[in-house]
Formats: C-alpha cells, structure tokens, sequence
C-alpha cells in the first residue's frame, strides 16, 4: 500500500511538472505565433494591392488593414475573415479598393479542404470572380460566382467568408479615415 501511494505522489508531482512546462512553452510560443500570423497577413495585404507601399492596422472586432501607396494615399482596405469549410474553417483576406467600396481581390490565408478539389479554391480563376462585387452585390455561388465542381462545400464556405465582414468592414474603414 505504501509503494503504491510513493508511485501515485510522483506520478502527480511529475504531471504537474510537465502540465507547468507545457504552459510556459505555450505563453512563450503563442506570441510567436500570433506575431507571425500578422506578418503574414499584413504581407497578403501587399499582394491584394499592388500599388500598397504601406499598411497600417485598423482597430476592428476583426483584423483589419489600411494600404496606402507611396504618397500616403489611401487605396484601399483588406479585412480577414473566415467560415466553416467541407474539412475545416477557410481564412480568407479581402482587398476592397476605398475609392469604389469594391472588392479588388481576395487571397485565401489558410484551409484544411480536399488536396486537389476543394484546395482549388486558391486558384486565381475562382478567386478573380470576386473582383468588382460591392456590399451589395449578391454573392452567391451558382448563380454570380462559378461553383467548383465537386467542391460547393468549400466554394461556398470562401463567398460567406467574403460576404461575413464586408459591411462592417467599410464600416469601420469609413468611421477611421
């Protein structure tokens, strides 16, 4: 019985020691993470716009992005957003140009669809179908932007995405210029 108990007082105290280190590794490796994770959305924002020379963060209940060319001028906005795919959320970055409130392009950050057919919702074809529809426009799968055939899950989780923040999103660019 006294063995027993030594066993299950070490096994506790050695638990506790591993669950204390994971927890600092996590706080260390967390603000990595999220550092990188901005780098490389605020990097997606120069590839929206490529006239941007440079981008500033716009507070927002969401990420959010002002671009501006070489002269300070203003061409546009990029917000992140996301929506449940066929195997996972899809994150997506829209560019929306400030003079026409149109989306200029918009590039997909992260998915976990099908290699081969729902991950072909990277492709600058189904992506470029985007381009030029406002807040207002609908943007439905079917019927104004081209479904991939074989992948509606995941083409219909990138036009959510798009259209979940979009108002909101002029909205907050609006209310900080």
């Amino acid at each position: 019985m006294r063995e027993s108990m030594r066993m299950v007082i070490v096994l506790t105290v050695i638990a506790m020691v591993s669950a204390g280190v994971l927890s600092q590794v996590y706080n260390v490796t967390s603000v990595i993470i999220a550092e990188n994770r901005a780098r490389e959305m605020e990097s997606t924002v120069y590839e929206l716009f490529a006239d941007a020379a440079s981008v500033e963060f716009i507070e927002a209940d969401f990420v959010m992005f002002r671009a501006k060319d070489g002269d300070g001028t203003t061409v546009g906005f990029a917000y992140a957003s996301e929506a449940g795919g066929y195997a996972g959320p899809v994150r997506v970055m829209v560019g929306v140009g400030s003079d026409t409130m149109e989306i200029v392009n918009v590039a997909v950050l992260q998915h976990t669809e099908t290699p081969g057919l729902g991950s072909q919702i990277e492709d600058e074809g189904f992506r470029s179908q985007f381009q030029g529809k406002s807040a207002d426009s609908p943007i439905t799968i079917g019927q104004d932007i081209d479904n991939i055939t074989g992948a509606t899950v995941s083409a219909e989780a990138v036009a959510r995405a798009v259209r979940r923040n979009f108002s909101d999103a002029i909205a907050a660019f609006e209310g900080g210029q």
